[in-house]
């Protein structure tokens, strides 16, 4: 009987020990010297990432929603825009579709760019929550937390700086 309890108290608190990726998170802000609206029209400008982001390469609109980005690296992701709030200055989008391992480390992506008044500057905020490459429970080196975080981290810090130097 005790080996009986010991074997079921060990099949019920396994599944507890056994997890899967923990979702990360990246928020970063910076304030840009120009007026909010002007910010936030390279923002909410179709495929205008690719005049301001440095490691977004090229652009290729595929619909008002979708578009496919190619990376200075050579990676491409696609950026499907699920809300552009004019009212608000805030652009939300996912990465869809395949995510290449090259492009950016993350299995899925889910972000937030939103310009709000700062005195007679735009202060832009952009978030991002996602998972790593692999999923499961031991991921291997490049696609682990760690990789995704600074990844993910690099990228947008790079677009921040990229909005801050644009004309």
């Amino acid at each position: 009987m005790k080996l009986l309890i010991a074997v079921l108290s060990l099949a019920i608190t396994a599944p507890a020990f056994a997890h899967g990726p923990t979702p990360r998170k990246t928020d970063e802000a910076v304030v840009v010297k120009a007026a909010p609206d002007a910010v936030w029209a390279k923002i909410a400008e179709p495929c205008g990432i690719a005049k301001w982001h440095p490691e977004v390469k090229a652009c290729e609109a595929v619909d008002d929603k979708t578009a496919n980005l190619t990376l200075q690296n050579g990676g491409k992701i696609q950026q499907q825009i699920d809300e552009l709030d004019v009212a608000n200055k805030t652009l939300s989008y996912r990465l869809g579709g395949e995510i290449a391992l090259e492009a950016l480390p993350v299995s899925s992506l889910t972000g937030r760019i939103k310009v709000e008044a700062d005195g007679g500057n735009a202060k832009v905020s952009w978030m991002a929550r996602y998972y790593r490459f692999d999923t499961g429970n031991e991921p291997p080196e490049g696609q682990d937390d760690e990789t995704a975080q600074n990844a993910v981290d690099s990228f947008i810090k790079a677009g921040l700086a990229g909005l801050e130097s644009s004309k």
